[in-house]
């Protein structure tokens, strides 16, 4: 019978990548996985092998960088991840029967800057309503997004949340970007019918982006979390 890892030498490999500085235990789980595998390979062929030199034998493979590039091609599969939901949650506005309601939203902007002679005015509000948006999100609605871990725990999928719902600093530039824009322009009002239309679909194209960036993803995170960690959350 083939010799396997115990639990305690389990332990000993979550404690090992804590000494080498893995953190997070999302990825401790697969380097784990990984290690384990290679010493039992090595059992197959030398049973009497000790464990630790087993685990020496194992990490000599990964080499002296080879933790943290695990943990950076972690993180970069996550980003990709999300970042792929995040487009094609976005085009779902783009394509029937969401499409619809986007181009009523886009038509209105546009009719909404013909009526009125300051288009700075529109596109000021525009900014300004975005960061009241955001102090109540931070205020009331983030507590209800973000992940409650139980204390000594730390996770890569955790740490991705708060990236994706930080979004705070490019909505505060906003208001201060838009005056930067239309004093650089020298003028207050746009009257070109095609730039108009642009600026009508950037606009409604960029609310969409926020709210899937600010509650979609989130959400979806959470829900990933959950199902591979339900018994670390609070």
């Amino acid at each position: 019978m083939n010799r396997t890892i115990t639990n305690e030498e389990t332990e000993q490999l979550f404690q090992f990548c804590r000494r080498h500085y893995v953190y997070h235990y999302d990825v401790q789980i697969e380097l784990v996985d990984h290690l384990a595998s290679a010493i039992e390979e090595q059992w197959k062929q030398n049973p009497e092998l000790s464990f630790d030199n087993g685990l020496k034998n194992s990490f000599k493979k990964f080499g002296i960088y080879g933790f943290s590039k695990i943990k950076k091609q972690k993180e970069k599969e996550l980003k990709r991840k999300y970042r792929r939901l995040l487009w094609n949650y976005v085009f779902e506005f783009y394509r029937w029967p969401k499409v619809i309601t986007t181009f009523i939203l886009t038509m209105a902007l546009f009719v909404l800057f013909q009526l009125v002679q300051q288009t700075v005015w529109i596109v000021a509000g525009y900014a300004f309503t975005l960061l009241i948006g955001i102090i109540i999100y931070h205020a009331f609605i983030y507590k209800k997004l973000k992940l409650n871990i139980l204390p000594g725990k730390s996770f890569l999928l955790a740490d991705q949340l708060k990236q994706v719902t930080q979004a705070y600093g490019f909505i505060a530039q906003l208001p201060s970007l838009t005056y930067q824009i239309f004093n650089f322009s020298g003028t207050e009002n746009i009257s070109n019918t095609w730039i108009l239309l642009g600026l009508s679909f950037f606009l409604v194209a960029l609310t969409v982006l926020l709210y899937a960036n600010l509650f979609f993803i989130p959400k979806k995170i959470k829900e990933h979390f959950l199902e591979q960690f339900a018994e670390f959350a609070l």
